[in-house]
């Protein structure tokens, strides 16, 4: 199990990017597939015994994104993306090539009076080596997600009331690849008005891996005391990437690790209830 935190005063509110892009140059004669994935099978913010109850504000936000290259698009190229400012929306997405795939799919909350509930999302990658002429760009597959949002708690009456609130994450991830490449990683990010903040981050590299393959699960926790009108904020991202072939060292190449990014913002803002 990995799992870790690191905690400062770096603001009030979170603006999180979702990057997932990956480039080589090379060439590969087999067909030995190469997969990374990232599930989230667990995400709740949950408010304490005698704590208010939820009420988002405007800050809901979730994507997804797909995209599958064969010999880096010049035989099939395939990608979707999808974006949404309501929690009662989640799709499943595919981008696929006849070697190459992509899959991930959101969920919406449920249960938004007293818990915060989610699958967060579900991310896999998928590519094969292609039997293109020598020079071609390999096949690769990517996946990222995000989810955000922001919420003050209230009471029976609809007033600002203080109280706990409890993040819990718990995640698998792995990659495969025994000769090439995939990389699946996760990022949370949460913060309150107060300018206190936590975040996570985890990772798989099949590169630096035995053989190539691996797999972790994970938990990561974390609470916050807040006070009356005082809002909460998070960012859940992830990605998971594979590329068929790593260049040799003398092969010109350019690669950009499919990296789930977020990044923090000092803004204060009256958060009002809707």
């Amino acid at each position: 199990m990995n799992s870790g935190s690191t905690v400062g005063l770096a603001g009030a509110t979170l603006r999180a990017v979702g990057v997932a892009a990956a480039l080589a140059c090379g060439a590969g004669a087999s067909l030995a597939a190469d997969d990374a994935t990232l599930n989230i099978t667990s995400f709740t913010v949950s408010a304490g015994d005698f704590s208010g109850n939820f009420v988002w504000t405007t800050d809901a936000y979730q994507s997804l994104t797909t995209s599958a290259l064969e010999a880096g698009g010049l035989y099939g190229s395939s990608s979707d993306g999808y974006s949404a400012n309501d929690w009662n929306l989640g799709l499943n997405r595919l981008a696929q090539t006849p070697n190459a795939t992509a899959a991930g799919n959101t969920v919406q909350f449920t249960d938004a009076m007293t818990q915060l509930t989610t699958a967060g999302f579900n991310l896999s990658a998928l590519s094969t080596v292609g039997s293109y002429p020598t020079g071609s760009l390999p096949n690769s597959a990517s996946a990222s997600a995000l989810q955000s949002g922001s919420f003050v708690l209230i009471d029976g009456d609809g007033n600002f009331a203080a109280g706990t609130i409890t993040f819990d994450l718990y995640y698998d991830l792995s990659v495969a690849s025994a000769s090439n490449y995939s990389q699946s990683v996760l990022n949370l990010l949460s913060s309150t008005d107060n300018g206190g903040s936590a975040s996570f981050d985890d990772g798989l590299l099949s590169t630096s891996l035995v053989s190539g393959a691996g797999s972790t699960s994970g938990h990561f926790t974390w609470t916050y005391a807040l006070a009356a009108g005082e809002a909460a904020y998070y960012t859940l991202s992830g990605s998971a990437v594979s590329v068929a072939a790593i260049p040799e060292p003398s092969t010109y190449a350019l690669m950009a690790l499919g990296l789930a990014g977020i990044g923090v913002l000092s803004r204060r803002r009256r958060v009002t209830v809707a």
